[in-house]
């Protein structure tokens, strides 16, 4: 009996443990959209806020190594890309 207690306790702590960590995981990328009654993902608009600063860092760093016009230009135009993105991303959840 006590061992089936201990294994029944061990069990639910584990329990516990594995699924905590998983919802936080949810809760970062998950909202409740009012308007739609409905979850909406955030994960799309995080991860091309994260790639609009990995891309002005990088024409930043282009432009003071005195990169090539075409690679400043490259440059310019994903971050141009990624705020289109932005910007649809954010249509699609207004």
């Amino acid at each position: 009996m006590n061992r089936k207690l201990k294994t029944l306790v061990l069990g639910v702590f584990l329990t516990g443990v594995l699924t905590v960590p998983a919802s936080v995981r949810a809760s970062d990328y998950w909202h409740w959209s009012q308007e739609n009654n409905r979850w909406d993902r955030r994960a799309d608009l995080r991860s091309d806020s994260r790639d609009l600063e990995q891309a002005k860092r990088e024409l930043q760093y282009d432009r003071s190594h005195h990169a090539s016009r075409k690679k400043v230009a490259e440059d310019d135009a994903r971050i141009k890309d990624i705020k289109r993105d932005i910007r649809v991303d954010r249509h699609a959840h207004a």
